[in-house]
């Protein structure tokens, strides 16, 4: 047998063997196809066969699950607030701030909210001895001293905000701190304010003021049930 017979065998052989690769690689796709297609009828038939969907209240029905999820505020009482540790964060929002801040407080809400962010601090605490102190702002013994705090004034009520809040959580709410003697507002009184009733009228605002904002969250949670 010579080259060229041996060269024209070793071609026909090859192209055998693409040919038969090639008719597999059809059969393949070909059976492919034929599943999607009957996975695609079945899901026409499926879809055909389901109960039409209300999407509107669906998405009213999670957005209610969401919320409800999330922890409320309560409407802690008097006596609860008395014994609440104010080193610890009170949760409210900057938008629950607005619903209580009055007079000449209203546009602290940032301020407040950013106080509880940067401090072991209960910012509600803070706004009961700022609303306390300075009659919501509208008596003010020094300049921007809404807090009662020393015996000077402050370049801003932000400014007010920010030297009483830092000091509230490092001296006084502090185990370490030079005048703590406990985390609860009666506790801070001991060293913070001259008027043994300073608690009480501190304590009575800051309930009132989960009062108003529980109401609303609770308004809010109605709507959507």
């Amino acid at each position: 047998m010579n080259l060229k017979t041996v060269s024209i065998i070793v071609s026909a052989l090859a192209l055998s063997v693409i040919l038969f690769f090639a008719v597999l690689a059809l059969g393949a796709f070909k059976l492919n196809a034929a599943s999607d297609s009957a996975a695609q009828q079945d899901a026409i038939e499926s879809a055909r066969q389901a109960e039409p969907v209300d999407l509107g209240n669906e998405l009213r029905e999670l957005t209610v699950e969401s919320v409800l999820e999330k922890e409320s505020i309560p409407a802690y009482s008097y006596a609860e607030v008395c014994s609440m540790d104010m080193s610890k964060p009170s949760g409210v929002t900057v938008e629950d701030l607005k619903l209580v801040t009055r007079y000449n407080l209203v546009g602290l809400e940032e301020k407040l909210y950013q106080m509880e962010q940067d401090y072991d601090l209960n910012c509600l605490f803070l706004l009961g001895i700022a609303s306390h102190e300075s009659a919501y702002g509208t008596s003010q013994f020094h300049p921007n001293n809404i807090c009662g705090y020393g015996y000077s004034g402050f370049p801003s009520k932000e400014a007010c905000l920010d030297q009483v809040g830092r000091v509230l959580a490092k001296n006084y709410l502090n185990p370490s701190g030079p005048y703590y003697k406990g985390t609860t507002i009666d506790s801070v009184n001991k060293t913070y304010a001259a008027d043994p009733a300073w608690d009480s009228k501190v304590a009575r605002k800051v309930a009132y003021f989960y009062e108003v904002i529980s109401a609303h969250h609770n308004e809010q949670l109605n709507k959507l049930k």
